[in-house]
């Protein structure tokens, strides 16, 4: 049988094989318990479900997924391994989703739509819908019926307390919010997860970005968002999982060759699109410059990364992250000298702002005080270099790179004593010297 895929006209609820799913929740509910799918996740199942043995194109799964947006292959396929394993299916031989080569994918398990759920929990009552199809004879109970068994006395018991929080959500659902106050917070959890800057942390900002692009199409922030997550999934990942050396510099990324594969290419292709569509959403917002400048940047368009970045400042003279990529970049371009000024004003820019931006400074704060110490160092300006080490231990008293440069930089200088006190205070109150006593620390 075949149900519309889309949200408002499909099921809320479909059975699939043995395992039950619940739109509205995102929950997928087995014999062994429940689990929550993504939200993509569990879109593409209604979106093969909708059509059981037909196979689908991956243009028209594109389509339905993620409309009107551009999407790598790659975003996709690991779609697809996420929806198999939450089913326990196998590719190799599949009882849920068959892949058929340059063709699609297909659904061949039998489904069912199932006419309505009362959301949250598997403890959820459902009501069959009528089938068309005639029951295999069977001399015992499916394991999806046997799970609706044992579940349904406990939901009929709390039937009444299931139905007094539905009315409550309704009615805080119901209260007027402020306009784009969803947006903000989505896009504030997205940029948190981007933050923290790994693998998994970076694919969830990728989520979060993309169902609010889904729902709010003409927000910036989304749109510059999810070309910065883009450009951070091939530069620091270009391999998979387990597999290669994960880069956090753009340099070492681009000497590499890894941003000249297929598949950089093309996902940078689509930060590009994502970037362009925030600077003409927004076009006097810094973020979406800088995004711009970002993903320029790791295509090795130096010059076009430097202007963006530089309209991102001439907007929001406060915006560190740009004078940062700009350091980097003329780095790259072996401009050392040129490039430290911008290192010193983005951590000036980072104390003007640290008390209203605290979450998305603190991991950048004081690296980048020690950058800039390493680089007067790098350049013979021995007592700068002191003075910035010293800067970033005021902020961070027991930070272990700065002491430990600090320590060596001392000793150099002729006062080993300081130095041994500096490492020793280390040693007693962190527990470790970080290479802090050893000369070539």
């Amino acid at each position: 049988m075949g149900f519309a895929a889309n949200n408002t006209a499909g099921p809320a609820a479909i059975e699939v094989g043995e395992w039950r799913a619940l739109r509205a929740s995102g929950e997928l509910i087995g014999a062994d318990g429940v689990q929550r799918l993504e939200l993509k996740v569990m879109d593409l199942l209604f979106a093969l479900a909708a059509r059981p043995q037909a196979v689908l194109s991956r243009d028209e799964l594109f389509a339905q997924l993620w409309p009107g947006l551009v999407v790598g292959e790659d975003t996709l396929a690991r779609t697809v391994s996420k929806l198999r394993k939450a089913l326990g299916d196998d590719s190799r031989e599949p009882r849920y989703i068959e892949t058929l080569s340059k063709r699609g994918y297909r659904l061949i398990a039998p489904v069912r739509a199932l006419e309505a759920a009362v959301p949250g929990s598997a403890e959820a009552v459902v009501v069959e819908a009528p089938s068309t199809q005639t029951p295999e004879p069977s001399s015992s109970p499916t394991p999806a019926l046997r799970a609706r068994t044992r579940l349904r006395p406990f939901a009929l018991a709390c039937a009444a307390g299931v139905a007094a929080l539905a009315l409550v959500g309704w009615l805080t659902l119901s209260l007027p919010q402020p306009a784009g106050a969803q947006s903000r917070a989505i896009a504030e959890r997205a940029g948190d997860f981007y933050m923290r800057f790994s693998r998994a942390d970076n694919e969830a900002a990728i989520d979060l970005y993309e169902r609010l692009i889904a729902t709010d199409p003409d927000y910036a922030p989304a749109y510059a968002g999810l070309a910065n997550a883009l450009v951070q999934r091939v530069l620091r990942w270009p391999h998979p999982p387990g597999q290669g050396a994960e880069y956090t510099k753009l340099g070492d990324a681009l000497a590499s060759g890894n941003l000249e594969t297929a598949t950089a290419r093309e996902t940078l292709r689509r930060a590009r699109q994502m970037a362009e569509q925030a600077v003409r959403l927004a076009p006097g917002d810094a973020a979406s410059h800088k995004a711009l400048g970002f993903v320029r940047s790791a295509q090795a368009d130096l010059d076009g990364a430097l202007a963006a970045y530089r309209q991102a400042l001439a907007l929001d003279p406060d915006a560190w992250a740009p004078l940062i990529n700009i350091g980097d970049v003329l780095e790259i371009s072996g401009r050392d000298e040129a490039a430290l000024p911008y290192f010193e004003a983005a951590y000036a820019a980072m104390t003007r702002v640290y008390d209203q931006q605290k979450s998305q400074l603190l991991p950048w704060y004081a690296e980048t005080g020690v950058l800039v110490a390493d680089r007067h160092l790098a350049l013979g300006h021995t007592r700068e270099a002191e003075q910035w080490y010293r800067r970033v231990l005021e902020f961070a008293p027991m930070h272990p790179l700065a002491t430990t440069r600090l320590a060596r930089l001392l000793r150099e200088s002729g006062r080993a004593d300081a130095a041994r006190r500096l490492c020793a205070d280390l040693q007693r109150r962190v527990g470790r010297d970080a290479g802090c006593a050893s000369p070539a620390g």
